[in-house]
């Protein structure tokens, strides 16, 4: 075959081959959601999305809420359809660009004939490395499935953490609550010993005081649980009138045993699709520059056929071909930018790789410091504080302390079982931030899921019910302060 038969055949071969090319498969959502289940998380169909509300009218577990996130939090939906763009890109990497079409017409003095010349030309760069720069846009698709990926599990961190807030906050309430009672009990009976005679106006004053405060944190708490509850819905995406949800797990102890440090951070650098990332799009720089460098002298060359009648009607046809001179810009410029995207891509896959071992590090310590401050209340504050409500009740039956001192010495230890709810709840934030970090779920995520539920609060009772009463004149109602005669 001629020259100028085989350049067209080519020139033709090669816009079917590019032709061929199409949008990756479902915007590679299939792919997202294997690297998820890899990692412990299950993605919901978007079929589901009619079933939210049959979800959210039992009470409400953690993978539960989690799957309802996914499906309805917007940001991640802004973020998953971001897929639809590096998709394009490789729909565009594998096709040419449209060729060039050109004509000119000439005509000389009386002749009959015109000399006519048609043209077709691609651009001979895009058709010889068509093949290198899909592979190109295919690696920044992967870039990008693993930028959701990790939005993803992001996203679950914060639902989790969300989840445990409320769950937290609502404890909270209910044990503000029960002190509120008990401090209104406590300025009730403060009252009737006044009333009688038996106790002086500081002391009631206090008593009426302490029954303010704790209706305060009262209000502060129902406060904070209508803030958490927000919070959570609008992370699950929800609607106003889909508020109405209850939580299915609440605040659980801590599991038996803890992850090691190092066996995490070995997982981290396997599974951080934060880190995965940013190694693919380093090995899309790379090979975008080493393509840069193949096509530096090559850069606008066309290639194509042309057909040209002449004056006496005669046809000639055959292959053109088109190329840059490098006169004046011999392509030094991009080459060092392109050195230089390279170098700050591959220091981001090293600072990456450190920010995981750090982030790790840093999570587990506060994990371990959160798991410390929970034993600490629950094996020596708390019972340190329970026993000095029994020994406060028995002095009190043998007449030696007031019934003031004994609701006193309740408070504080419903106080102690407060501090130990944050401390229960900064321990699960502090696990969320530890799965977050390794970029998976915890190996010892099954045994936190079978964990104990913490212990209830103990309940304030209404210690004046058993105690003497003014009107019984018990030697033992009467501060140790004596009795103020101004009422």
């Amino acid at each position: 075959m001629s020259f100028h038969r085989l350049i067209p055949a080519a020139l033709c071969a090669s816009l079917l081959a590019a032709g061929c090319s199409s949008l990756p498969a479902d915007l590679g959502h299939a792919d997202v959601a294997r690297e998820l289940s890899a990692r412990g998380l299950s993605t919901p169909d978007t079929t589901m999305r009619n079933d939210v509300r049959v979800w959210l009218a039992a009470p409400l577990s953690l993978d539960r809420a989690i799957q309802i996130a996914l499906l309805r939090n917007p940001e991640l939906r802004a973020e998953t359809a971001r897929l639809g763009f590096a998709a394009a890109d490789v729909y565009e990497a594998g096709r040419l660009a449209n060729p060039l079409l050109s004509a000119s017409w000439r005509a000389a003095g009386n002749e009959p004939h015109a000399q006519l010349t048609l043209g077709i030309a691609v651009n001979f760069t895009d058709l010889l490395f068509v093949h290198a720069r899909t592979k190109i846009a295919d690696a920044q698709f992967e870039h990008a499935r693993l930028v959701v990926g990790n939005a993803a599990l992001d996203l679950a961190a914060d639902v989790e953490k969300a989840y445990r807030r409320v769950a937290a906050a609502e404890r909270q309430r209910q044990l503000q609550t029960t002190l509120m009672q008990a401090a209104q009990t406590s300025a009730t009976l403060a009252q009737r010993y006044f009333a009688a005679g038996n106790l002086q106006r500081r002391e009631l004053a206090l008593e009426q005081a302490a029954a303010t405060q704790a209706a305060l944190d009262a209000d502060r708490a129902q406060l904070a649980v209508d803030l958490a509850r927000g919070e959570f819905s609008r992370m699950l995406g929800l609607a106003r009138d889909e508020q109405a949800w209850t939580l299915a797990e609440p605040l659980a102890a801590p599991p038996a045993h803890e992850d090691e440090a190092a066996a995490l951070v070995t997982l981290a650098l396997a599974h951080r699709l934060d880190l995965a990332a940013a190694r693919r799009h380093a090995d899309a720089v790379a090979q975008r520059y080493g393509l840069q460098r193949k096509t530096q002298w090559l850069d606008g060359a066309t290639i194509g056929v042309e057909r040209e009648r002449e004056y006496d009607g005669g046809v000639h046809g055959g292959a053109s071909l088109g190329l840059a001179l490098p006169l004046f810009d011999w392509g030094r410029g991009r080459r060092a930018r392109g050195e230089a995207e390279l170098q700050i891509a591959e220091a981001a896959v090293d600072a990456r790789r450190l920010d995981v071992i750090r982030d790790v590090d840093a999570a587990t310590a506060c994990v371990a410091e959160a798991r410390q401050r929970v034993d600490r209340y629950r094996m020596q504050l708390i019972p340190a504080r329970e026993q000095i409500v029994e020994q406060t009740q028995r002095a009190l039956n043998y007449m030696l302390v007031d019934v003031f001192e004994l609701l006193a010495a309740r408070r504080q230890s419903d106080l102690a079982y407060g501090g130990y709810l944050d401390a229960l709840r900064d321990y699960w934030l502090a696990r969320a931030d530890l799965a977050r970090a390794v970029g998976r779920r915890l190996p010892s995520a099954p045994d936190a899921a079978n964990s104990e539920t913490s212990a209830p609060p103990p309940l304030a009772d209404d210690a004046a019910a058993a105690m003497p009463m003014p009107h019984d004149h018990h030697p033992a109602a009467t501060p140790a302060t004596g009795v103020d005669d101004e009422h």
